[in-house]
């Protein structure tokens, strides 16, 4: 069976260039899934985050033109 390397959301944050609170704050509005918790520590597959790396990016609020 092959061994699927886990990402703590503190890593997650490193590799999409942002705080690890935001992650969290990703996953309680349930815009990231994690792929379990280890302990009280969230962990990622790197599926997800592709997926997260790959999601529409818009800021702020949208135009009204």
């Amino acid at each position: 069976m092959e061994d699927k390397k886990l990402y703590t959301t503190q890593e997650v944050a490193i590799i999409l260039g942002v705080s690890d609170s935001h992650i969290r704050r990703m996953i309680g509005k349930g815009k990231a899934s994690p792929a379990g918790k280890v302990g009280y520590i969230h962990v990622f597959d790197m599926a997800e985050i592709e997926r997260l790396k790959n999601r529409n990016k818009a800021k702020g609020r949208p135009s009204t033109r």
